[in-house]
């Protein structure tokens, strides 16, 4: 049993390290574009909406459990 365990371990250790990507390079110049920080504008507002949604569902059906 304690074989096995420290394969999977072993296995689940390596294949993080095979799965991880190196860093992006750095751009030229400090101050020589305007790219915002963050690499660019992100769509959030769907993805809000849907977890505002899941969590009112969630929400939801705990108070129809709880009477």
């Amino acid at each position: 049993m304690k074989k096995k365990l420290f394969t999977l371990a072993a296995l689940l250790f390596v294949t993080t390290l095979l799965l991880a990507q190196a860093p992006p390079t750095p751009p030229g110049s400090p101050g020589g574009g305007n790219t915002p920080v963050g690499g660019g504008a992100a769509p959030l507002a769907g993805g809000v909406a849907l977890l505002v949604g899941l969590a009112a569902g969630y929400g939801i059906s705990k108070i129809k459990r709880s009477s």
